[in-house]
């Protein structure tokens, strides 16, 4: 499953957060709003709404989405993105 390399840093259960913040609930959700993760200040004041579209810009590469941000992975692969966004929709 795509989602595995996200699991070294995200939990996906409510409240749980690691090196990055839980992603329960995240589809729909505005950036930098899970309560209990110190998210960076370019990430808080974005104003992103976490869509598909967006969530599919920011797997592909977080830093020129919004630079500062602390998370530097990307997910080169339009398949792969589209697979964990789908799991990511089922985190309700």
């Amino acid at each position: 499953m795509a989602f595995a390399q996200c699991r070294a840093c995200h939990a996906v259960e409510p409240g749980k957060n690691g090196i990055g913040p839980t992603l329960h609930g995240i589809v729909g959700s505005t950036a930098g709003d899970v309560p209990g993760y110190a998210f960076s200040t370019p990430l808080k004041n974005s104003g992103i709404v976490w869509t598909r579209e967006k969530l599919d810009q920011w797997l592909s590469g977080p830093m020129k989405m919004v630079p500062g941000t602390k998370m530097v992975i990307s997910v080169p692969n339009e398949a792969k993105r589209k697979e964990i966004i789908d799991y990511l929709e089922t985190l309700k």
